[in-house]
């Protein structure tokens, strides 16, 4: 598959987005990386990082998925790019 966009789970309440970045950077340039937060304090947070290429993306994965990172395990796979809205049919 050609996705760029990576999801990675189970990321420790102390990570940021920095260290994202720092991490998946070893694998490739970086576009984008954007992290999530559970509004409940304590709990772990997901994230997508948007890769340069779909090559640098499956070499992150195939390192990073299992990594420990602040003392979690990671969970890290490649998901299709955001779906774009489907232009509605007009009315006739």
């Amino acid at each position: 598959m050609n996705h760029k966009r990576i999801y990675v789970g189970d990321i420790a309440p102390e990570v940021t987005e920095n260290d994202l970045a720092h991490l998946f950077g070893e694998h490739g340039p970086i576009e984008s990386v954007s992290l999530m937060r559970n509004p409940n304090h304590g709990l772990h947070a997901y994230a997508f990082v948007e890769m340069q290429s779909p090559e640098d993306a499956r070499a992150a994965v195939q390192k990073l998925n299992g990594h420990t990172l602040a003392g979690s395990r990671l969970i890290v796979y490649t998901v299709p790019p955001k779906s774009r809205p489907r232009p509605q049919s007009q009315a006739r």
